[in-house]
Order: C-alpha cells, then sequence, then structure tokens
C-alpha cells in the first residue's frame, strides 16, 4: 500500500513537472525579432581577430532593439579599440548542443576563426536532453573547433531557475539540473584547454527580482541583460587576448 502511494506520488509529480515544462514553453507570448550581430568592427589598419559565434537564441537575441545590444557584439566593439574584428554569427533560435554540432560548427570552421564563442545548453536543460547526450555533442563541438586552434570560449550555463517563465518547483528543477549541465561545460573544457565563462558568478537573486532584465516573453532576455553577459564575458575573454592567435 505505501509503495502504491509512493509510486502515484512520484508519477503525479512527474506529471506536474511536465505539465508546467509544456505552459512554459507554449504559453502565448510576444513574437520577438531575432538579429543576426555579424559584423566588421575597428581600423581596417588593425591587426585583424576572426571571431566565430555558435549557438542559440542568446546569440540571436530576440528581446534586445538592435544588434548593437547584443553581448557577442558589444564584446567586438570593445575588442576593436585595438584590433579589426571580423565578427560571422552561425547561431540559430532553439538550437542545442546537437543542432550546433550538425548544422553551424561546419561553416564556423571554414571561416577560420581565432575566437570562438559557444553559446549553447539552456535548450538542452529545457528538453530534458540526457546528460550523457549533451556531453557527447558538446565534446565534439568543441574538439572540432578548438582543433582549429582558435581559442574557444563557452558559455556554461547559468541558473535557469530564475527565467520568470518558470514556477516552483519546475525553477527548482531547472536550477538544479541547469547546475549540472555547467559542469559539463568545465569538464569539457577541462579536457580540451578551453574556457568557460562564469555565468554563475552574477548574483541570481538579481535575475531573480530584476525584470527589466527579461525580455517582454519573460523568457529571452533583454538589452540591460545582454550588458550583463557582455560585462561577464570581458572578464573571462579580456585576459584570453594578450595571448590570442590573430590573424595578420
Amino acid at each position: 500500500m505505501v509503495r502504491t502511494l509512493i509510486r502515484r506520488g512520484a508519477v503525479a509529480g512527474v506529471t506536474l513537472l511536465g505539465i508546467e515544462a509544456a505552459y512554459a514553453v507554449l504559453r502565448p507570448s510576444p513574437v520577438l525579432e531575432s538579429f543576426d550581430p555579424s559584423g566588421e568592427f575597428g581600423h581596417v589598419s588593425l591587426p585583424t581577430i576572426k571571431v566565430a559565434a555558435l549557438g542559440d537564441s542568446s546569440i540571436t537575441a530576440p528581446g534586445v532593439g538592435s544588434p548593437d545590444e547584443i553581448w557577442v557584439r558589444i564584446l567586438a566593439n570593445r575588442l576593436a579599440a585595438s584590433r579589426r574584428v571580423i565578427l560571422k554569427s552561425y547561431a540559430i533560435g532553439g538550437s542545442m548542443a546537437h543542432n550546433v554540432l550538425a548544422d553551424q560548427v561546419g561553416p564556423a570552421v571554414e571561416f577560420g576563426p581565432d575566437l570562438a564563442l559557444v553559446s549553447v545548453g539552456a535548450n538542452d536543460v529545457l528538453k530534458g536532453v540526457p546528460t550523457r547526450v549533451f556531453r557527447s555533442n558538446l565534446d565534439q563541438v568543441v574538439t572540432t573547433l578548438s582543433g582549429t586552434g582558435a581559442t574557444v570560449i563557452q558559455s556554461g550555463v547559468g541558473v535557469m531557475g530564475t527565467v520568470p517563465r518558470l514556477y516552483p518547483p519546475l525553477s527548482t528543477l531547472m536550477s538544479r539540473r541547469s547546475g549540472r549541465f555547467d559542469r559539463i561545460h568545465r569538464e569539457i573544457a577541462a579536457k580540451h584547454g578551453t574556457h568557460v565563462i562564469d555565468q554563475r558568478s552574477d548574483d541570481a537573486r538579481l535575475w531573480n527580482r530584476d525584470r527589466s532584465l527579461w525580455a517582454e516573453d519573460y523568457f529571452h532576455v533583454s538589452a540591460a541583460g545582454h550588458a550583463r553577459w557582455a560585462e561577464t564575458t570581458w572578464r573571462t575573454l579580456e585576459p584570453l587576448m594578450n595571448g590570442s592567435n590573430e590573424s595578420s
């Protein structure tokens, strides 16, 4: 009898989480324009650095007002103080690690980047991708990109329970699950000598309470959120640029 009740309780709990997840993803919301942050920055006389951006809507940025507000373009403009930056984005909204591997890595390698920014993992967390599958796909992405000699910076995965569309207990579950995926990023980086943005160093409590960091759909990040992402990423990127491989 007790086992039956426990089993029924577990089934009910899983059902509730499934309903919450479906509501979070399917809930009607404003249709937000996506952007391509690609461009060239800095004077042509400066040393050139080619930057490839791969990933999901964290790069296509529904929720900002213009490409100049996207974190990767903010970084490109900073680098342009001393370099000619050629930024090419291959990101596609909604991508998971297997999509990046199948659709984005090949064109990025052909581009011949000096720096590759890989922003992926959030959709894998939300859509229930097993950790072993994510690990394998991310490993192949990073293996291929690092094999080109490019400096590779991985996004890691932030505290996803802060997404306003998620409510307890789903938000708690997503916070824990996203932590596991962030650790996978770090395991892969340690294996290949790449680098991970410490998104979790930012104050999760601020992301919980400050709705100005979020877009109108309460799922994507606003321009203010992208500005914070840029600051967090810059702390990883800036020290690496002194020793980066740059095109002549």
